[in-house]
């Protein structure tokens, strides 16, 4: 018996929001590793992330 199709109620699939998810973890990441040396440096600016 064939199963019949569901159409899903948002444009967003599994495979995007994994790919957003990713993004964000790495945008973090990046946001940590340039505190931690700004704060080797001895440097104390504001730093702000984009979205």
């Amino acid at each position: 018996m064939l199963k019949k199709a569901i159409l899903p109620s948002s444009n967003n699939s599994k495979d995007v929001i994994l790919i957003i998810q990713g993004a964000k973890r790495r945008r973090m990441m990046a946001y940590t590793a340039v505190k931690a040396v700004n704060t080797e440096l001895g440097l104390r600016p504001d730093l702000a992330t984009v979205k």
